[in-house]
């Protein structure tokens, strides 16, 4: 069946299906990560080919057609997303031959006479020549074709695209409502419950990941190892933070840093409160101009986040930037 709607989801959908018969050819739906976007997306193409839907417009969930987009056979529903090989592995964009496969599908009719949707996520991954072959089919939409996308970096989407879709922000939880969310599905304490939003910058989806059991202990000793800095060895926190994603401990070594940096300005912080004595005392010892140069090396790293050629030598990279604002290196370990 499909997958439960997020409760801070509802009333974005409802407000997207009170006219949908007006609805857009093409929409693109940008938010930040780990709030849901490719839900949000499934839940609008449920609706969309559901055949008895609630008054508000939403999936009934119970018919034919939602169980068959919850099963992801639905024939008037077509998913592009990152292509995996029969070796399992998850190719790093949506390739031109994904687009091309859908020629049969953008010239007939849908399958009881209703709407079809096409659905990208993310649409970022689409290279230019993707994007170029899709774009002829955005400008001459056939009747009843929707395309739905969604994209966590809009700048990396050509121009030309954005500018046949009607786009759409979708918000995150407010804090109370994402910590109600992740307790529910983890079983943790409203105190973990906050220590897993903050290391997730507020986005439940990625709050939950650092929960998962077996991980969760990880996750914490690389907290740990990022707040030690830099008194501690590198090599000892390039030790915890390998035992982690890199996608997962990057961002949150940036949100610690700045925290730092709202600390200097006298603001309370951001992410991480209930470590505010230390961050306050790491304020004192850098400077706005080395705050701003550790960042943009951070923000440099995400070239090579999704597949470090080697994850070690990631590790102490990332970590020399942080260290930069500080103006030494972490003490050696002598070993």
């Amino acid at each position: 069946m499909i997958e439960q709607e997020l409760p801070w989801h509802t009333e974005p959908l409802r407000r997207e299906l009170a006219d949908v018969a007006r609805m857009p050819h093409a929409l693109l739906l940008l938010g930040t990560p780990g709030i849901g976007k490719t839900r949000y997306l499934h839940a609008l193409a449920a609706a969309l080919l559901c055949e008895s839907p609630a008054a508000d417009g939403r999936a009934c969930g119970r018919c034919d057609a939602c169980g068959w987009v919850g099963a992801g056979t639905h024939p008037d529903l077509r998913v592009l997303t990152y292509p995996v090989d029969d070796d399992g592995k998850v190719g790093k964009e949506i390739k031109v031959d994904q687009v091309r496969a859908l020629s049969d599908f953008l010239v007939v009719s849908g399958h009881r006479g209703g709407r079809r949707v096409v659905l990208i996520d993310p649409a970022d991954a689409m290279n230019t020549v993707t994007a170029n072959t899709l774009l002829k089919t955005l400008e001459e939409p056939g009747d009843g074709l929707v395309f739905v996308m969604a994209s966590s970096r809009p700048d990396a989407i050509p121009a030309t695209i954005r500018s046949r879709c009607q786009v759409r922000v979708l918000e995150g939880p407010v804090m109370e409502v994402a910590s109600a969310w992740v307790q529910g599905e983890t079983g943790c304490t409203p105190q973990d419950a906050g220590s897993w939003l903050a290391m997730a910058g507020g986005a439940p989806l990625h709050a939950t990941q650092f929960a998962e059991p077996g991980r969760a202990a990880a996750h914490r000793a690389m907290l740990e190892a990022i707040a030690a800095l830099p008194e501690t060895a590198s090599e000892v926190a390039a030790d915890a933070l390998q035992r982690v994603d890199p996608r997962q401990w990057l961002p949150v070594m940036q949100r610690w840093l700045m925290d730092i940096g709202r600390c200097r300005a006298g603001a309370e912080p951001r992410y991480f409160p209930a470590l505010a004595k230390r961050l306050a005392e790491l304020a004192t010892r850098t400077d706005s101009a080395a705050l701003a140069e550790a960042g943009r090396g951070l923000a440099a790293q995400y070239r090579h986040v999704e597949h470090p050629l080697n994850p070690r030598l990631f590790c102490e990279a990332s970590i020399e930037c942080y260290l930069g604002a500080f103006g030494a290196p972490a003490p050696a370990t002598g070993r």
